[in-house]
């Protein structure tokens, strides 16, 4: 009981503070999206730098999050520009759409030749010549088959790697107060699930019940 009045106390003490500073709570909250695009972007950090609060969006681009009018907004993400964000004092509720703007650095080029001159390395690739072997190389290499082959078994990319990451790092976050649940939409569950039936899975697991309980009708 003293407890929970030294909590209400503090709350209170807390709140009188604020209202004396002249700082009203402003909950803020948004959607930050792509410059290229009208889809949310996930686990954008949007905080305080003077008091470290902050959150990050959800796997949509959402947030929500209480702040203090006045206080100086950052906006931050990999591979984007980072924003800045006033909060007005004349208000208790805002809703934001951010639009975050690519940061793309762009590096001089540099040309790497074993030969010291193009006039050089143009009359050595003429006078090139290939054996057999290496022609048949080619062909096997620049087989129609061959192509489409590598192109519907590649790995994913650096950016679908990232952005899966991000998207698991996000759900983590949201979900970290809650029963972890069957995820539906997940294809690894499913494979799991799948795999598990044809493996028996589920009659070993039925049979285990019945014998737990005492049914032999299975």
């Amino acid at each position: 009981m003293r407890r929970i009045l030294f909590i209400l106390l503090f709350v209170s003490y807390s709140l009188i503070s604020q209202g004396q500073n002249g700082k009203n709570i402003v909950q803020l909250s948004g959607l930050v999206i792509g410059g290229d695009s009208a889809y949310g972007i996930p686990g954008v950090t949007i905080y305080t730098p003077k008091s470290g609060r902050g959150t990050i969006t959800n796997y949509l681009g959402y947030f929500s999050m209480p702040a203090l009018g006045g206080d100086s907004i950052v906006i931050k993400s990999l591979g984007f520009k980072e924003k800045y964000f006033i909060v007005p004092k004349d208000t208790n509720k805002l809703s934001l759409v951010i639009e975050l703007l690519g940061d793309t650095s762009i590096l001089p080029t540099v040309e790497v030749f074993p030969w010291p001159t193009e006039k050089i390395f143009k009359e050595a690739f003429l006078s090139l010549k290939l054996d057999g072997n290496s022609y048949d190389n080619m062909h096997k290499n620049l087989n129609e088959q061959v192509m489409r082959r590598m192109l519907y078994t590649q790995e994913a990319s650096s950016k679908n790697n990232h952005n899966y990451y991000m998207q698991q790092q996000t759900a983590k976050m949201e979900n970290r107060f809650y029963q972890p649940t069957l995820s539906l939409l997940n294809p690894f569950a499913w494979s799991q699930f799948l795999n598990s039936a044809r493996n028996g899975g589920l009659r070993n697991k039925k049979k285990e019940e019945n014998e737990k309980y005492g049914n032999d009708d299975f």
